[in-house]
């Protein structure tokens, strides 16, 4: 199968990734607020903490979703709807964390919004990661910067870190229970660029990383953690390479402008233990490489390519609070 044709986006010397509305509140200033079994307490922009609270003891449970691509006109928007309430229904997701590629914001055609209808009226709190699609590249009638997008997600809890740089969409939300002050697990988000050589985790997010592993060192913080991007990392392919793998490799590894950076900084942790991503819309792989868990979620959307038998849905990620080191079990769900 070959590679999306659409991927071919042309490198523009500027683009609005912020908008005037910056004086607003955002989410990540708002106070703490319920829903169901988890109590999110916002920290600071690029920090929240997730108090979880359940009355019997289970896993904390989060649902992956990858690639929705929404756009108008053909009926697809519909088609996802459906496929994501019946999901919802059936997993019963505490959070629902969306790898990004959410909508075709970079089209020449106009762009609408419904999709971000549709994730809020699932009446689940949730996340975005950016991915490549998701930049108004084009700045066709209805497309919005980044923080627009941002400020639309009215159950999304989505940070972000101000650096000398600009605004960067990378944060972290550490996982408590209620016998411990301490983080059992983390989660740690990152954007993806849009133009060629900029498709990764970009080095100011990789700054802002180990800046975080110096403060937790400091804070005597050793939660495992779990990462979540849209684009994968080099070492998917390595993976794959090495028939360690289980699951489908229908197209090419798309890592893009990745260096193995990101992969040598998140081992250097010493405390990364799974990386899920997105972006290839008919692979949907995992394995181990090199002590951590990579995996493909499943593509969500009917908007993007990939072939009618290629089933929709997402991955469902379990935590268990309970363990020494939570580490993310996983299963592709429909």
């Amino acid at each position: 199968m070959q590679r999306r044709t659409f991927l071919q986006s042309v490198a523009l010397s500027s683009l609005p990734l912020l908008s005037g509305s910056l004086a607003n509140s955002c989410k990540a200033e708002e106070k703490e607020q319920r829903f169901g079994d988890l109590l999110i307490r916002p920290q600071s922009t690029d920090h929240l903490d997730i108090l979880f609270t359940p009355s019997r003891p289970r896993t904390v449970r989060l649902l992956q979703l990858a690639d929705t691509h929404f756009h108008p006109g053909d009926g697809t928007n519909k088609a996802t709807e459906e496929m994501l309430r019946g999901l919802v229904d059936r997993v019963k997701p505490d959070f629902i964390i969306h790898t990004g590629d959410f909508v075709n914001n970079d089209s020449s055609k106009p762009v609408e919004w419904t999709g971000m209808d549709i994730l809020n009226g699932l009446q689940v709190p949730w996340t975005l990661c950016f991915g490549n699609h998701d930049y108004p590249v084009k700045q066709a009638e209805g497309s919005l910067p980044l923080d627009d997008i941002r400020q639309k997600m009215e159950r999304g809890f989505q940070g972000y870190h101000d650096a000398a740089t600009g605004r960067h969409y990378c944060y972290r939300y550490d996982i408590m229970d209620k016998d411990n002050p301490q983080p059992r697990a983390s989660l740690f988000f990152f954007q993806v660029g849009y133009a060629p050589g900029d498709r990764r985790i970009s080095d100011p997010q990789l700054a802002w990383f180990r800046a975080q592993m110096e403060r937790d060192a400091q804070r005597q913080v050793k939660s495992p953690i779990t990462v979540f991007v849209h684009i994968p990392l080099k070492e998917y392919h390595d993976l794959f390479e090495s028939g360690q793998a289980e699951g489908d490799k229908a197209e090419k590894v798309c890592f893009d402008s990745d260096t193995g950076q990101s992969f040598q900084d998140f081992s250097a942790s010493g405390r990364v233990v799974g990386v899920f991503c997105g972006h290839d819309h008919v692979n949907n792989y995992h394995g181990k490489w090199q002590g951590i868990e990579l995996a493909y979620g499943r593509v969500s959307g009917w908007g993007g390519y990939g072939p009618p038998a290629w089933k929709r849905g997402g991955r469902l990620i379990e935590l268990d609070l309970q363990s020494p080191e939570p580490r993310p079990q996983h299963t592709e769900v429909f």
